[in-house]
């Protein structure tokens, strides 16, 4: 394998030992060079009698073989050798290479033709090269070197400088006429260390080297730091005749080092003050899970804890503001501590990004910021120096936050970790108040909500008809569909000529009164089967133009969060405007049958609400039978057959005790 050198010089000629591995990368390593290559380090030996080479290469991780070959040459010796393997560098020095180069991906290896032909020019020229190194050559490299080279005389009183380089006269300011001739102590100032000057002095009348880090003045008082390392010269006697100093200015390097000693200190004070915090509060924690078990409501759960987390060192206020089915603000429920008044005047934004309080229910993760971050862009009136706000959660259930103000100024990891931990414990402790309210009492929740989605049935059918709708009624049927029953002001509605999506159906029913009375039948997925689905059932509902508003009461806060957060998967525009609870007070076996309609098939029942609704019962009759019959599509016999068979349920479970 012979390649072209890009030298003046022809290429060295080389033998070659290349294992296995990387023997590719080997080869095309050495393609410039003109190379023979051979398959063991023995053939080498004997390829030397015959040959004519330059230089010997081998690929081989055994001190042996690098012993064996220099026994035998005294041609340069270059060794490759595989960093992890067993032979080093230092290694195949001593064993006789040349060099050894690393089989490493870097310039070391990269740079592997170069090194060969060094070793063989050295082998051929390296004498000549050292010779050609003079006396003005070596003046000149110390009058240019980087660092400050100065001479002391050792034979004169008080050893003054004789040299001084460049590099001193830039670093010190002083010229070499106005260093030279005295003992280069003027570079020592009022607050150099004494003991340091000693030891370099000591160092000196003992003829020894030294090395010594010093404070030292510039000729205009600036001070600088100089790493200063001194070394004696010896005559043709053997005794110290002079002094060689190096001095390099470290200024940089020891003050970078002194702000990262102070700034050590700092951390070690801030982990010993935040050490102290997270005892607090792990001591928080265990008084607050104490209050957990006494408390018998979640108000009274709550007062405890806000009080309880504002007797502690370093917090001065808590507050607990309920955020369960997503309010667009959050509010204080329950306070204790300081700034009573900042606290009950609150409202956070639920949306507000800048509001650690906002961000622990958006994230649901424990949210912190100091007076520092706050600065002026949120909230300057917000107390305390720092803010911590905590999501109470159970499961995937967020049942509030509770927000603390205190006077620390940082707060860590561990501290979030303690106070995540507290706000589980609450969380846990208010879903089991909720689930035993839903076990033990009969109250219901009332939800009312604004829906702005122009898509939804109702609001299309509004905008069509330019009217406003209310809610009259519903039956769910068993195809899946539901008739909604509204009232339509003004009362006419062009029926055939209206074509909503989500509205399988619309047509007027007969009714007694100028009223305008319609039944929509809805397709699966509507909000009101979202409701259904749910377990809650509708109470008032209102629909134009621009969006509709429904109240529905819901059986606990668990089906609301599930209606909740279905309304907002399908629609658009779904703003939870109130939450109240209501009182369902209980109801008798009688009474629960007699409300019940489970027993009615989809015929009789909405044969009995078209009745109804119609004023079929009112005397006059509101609407007629046959009126009635064309309004569910059935002949007026069979209407009749499907409202006696209904009247005739609902009497006999109104007074039969033994029936279901």
């Amino acid at each position: 394998m012979n390649g072209t050198s890009s030298s003046v010089h022809p290429p060295a000629r080389v033998l070659a030992v290349v294992g296995e591995t990387a023997r590719d990368r080997i080869e095309d390593a050495l393609s410039s060079l003109s190379v023979e290559l051979l398959p063991s380090v023995e053939a080498v030996r004997t390829r030397l009698d015959t040959a004519s080479a330059d230089c010997v290469v081998v690929q081989t991780d055994r001190q042996a073989d690098i012993s064996s070959l220099r026994a035998e040459t005294t041609l340069p010796l270059v060794v490759i050798f595989h960093p992890d393997g067993d032979l080093s560098s230092t290694d195949a020095l001593d064993a006789g290479a040349t060099d050894a180069v690393p089989l490493v991906e870097s310039n070391l290896f990269e740079r592997l033709p170069d090194r060969i032909e060094n070793a063989v020019a050295w082998g051929s020229r390296g004498t000549e090269a050292a010779n050609q190194i003079t006396e003005d050559l070596k003046e000149q490299a110390m009058d240019e070197a980087p660092i400050g080279i100065t001479i002391a005389d050792y034979t004169l009183p008080d050893r003054p400088l004789v040299y001084v380089n460049e590099a001193f006269e830039s670093m010190t300011g002083y010229s070499a006429a106005t260093a030279l001739g005295r003992n280069c102590r003027y570079l020592q100032g009022p607050k150099t260390d004494p003991e340091r000057v000693a030891e370099l002095r000591a160092a000196i009348d003992a003829e020894e080297s030294a090395s010594v880090e010093l404070l030292n003045y510039r000729e205009n008082g600036e001070t600088f730091w100089n790493r200063v390392n001194l070394a004696p010269l010896s005559g043709p006697n053997g005794e110290v005749t002079h002094y060689v100093g190096f001095q390099m200015d470290i200024t940089d390097r020891v003050r970078a080092q002194e702000a990262v000693t102070r700034y050590a200190q700092r951390v070690d004070d801030e982990r010993a003050r935040l050490q102290t915090l997270v005892e607090h509060i792990e001591g928080l924690l265990e008084d607050v899970t104490s209050a957990l078990v006494r408390a018998e409501t979640r108000a009274e759960l709550e007062a405890a804890v806000c009080a309880r987390v504002a007797a502690t060192d370093p917090f001065e206020s808590a507050w607990i503001g309920d955020c369960d089915l997503s309010p667009a603000v959050i509010v204080p429920n329950e306070w204790a501590g300081d700034h009573a008044g900042f606290i009950e005047a609150l409202e956070v934004a639920r949306d507000d990004a800048d509001d650690p309080t906002a961000r622990a229910v958006t994230t649901r993760t424990v949210q912190s910021t100091t007076a520092k971050e706050r600065g002026s862009a949120a909230g300057t009136d917000t107390p305390g120096n720092a803010t911590i706000a905590v999501p109470l959660i159970h499961r995937d259930t967020l049942y509030g936050v509770l927000t603390v103000y205190g006077s620390a100024t940082e707060l860590d990891d561990e501290v979030a970790v303690v106070f995540g931990m507290l706000g589980r414990a609450v969380g846990a402790a208010i879903d089991a108040f909720e689930s035993r309210r839903s076990l033990l009492s009969n109250d219901v929740l009332e939800l009312e909500f604004d829906v702005s989605d122009p898509s939804q049935p109702l609001v299309g059918l509004a905008a069509a008809g330019n009217c406003q709708l209310l809610y009259e009624g519903a039956v769910p049927h068993d195809d899946g569909t539901l008739s909604l029953f509204v009232s339509a002001t003004p009362p006419q509605l062009p029926v055939d000529d209206i074509e909503v999506d989500g509205v399988r159906s619309l047509s007027r029913l007969p009714r007694g009164d100028d009223v305008g009375l319609y039944e929509l039948v809805l397709e699966d997925g509507s909000l009101a089967h979202l409701l259904a689905d749910a377990g809650g059932r509708l109470t008032d509902l209102e629909a134009s133009r621009t969006g509709c508003r429904f109240t529905a009461i819901v059986p606990d806060r668990a089906a609301g969060r599930t209606l909740l957060d279905d309304l907002r998967r399908v629609t658009s525009g779904v703003e939870l405007r109130a939450v109240r609870d209501r009182s369902s007070p209980p109801r008798t076996r009688r009474e629960f049958i007699a409300s019940v309609g489970e027993n009615l098939t989809d015929r009789q029942h909405t044969a009995l609400q078209l009745a109804y609704l119609g004023g079929f019962f009112d005397w006059p009759h509101g609407v007629t039978g046959d009126e009635l019959a064309d309004a569910m599509g059935v002949s007026r016999a069979t209407f009749h057959q499907h409202l006696r068979a209904a009247e005739r349920k609902l009497v006999s479970q109104f007074f039969d005790r033994d029936s279901v």
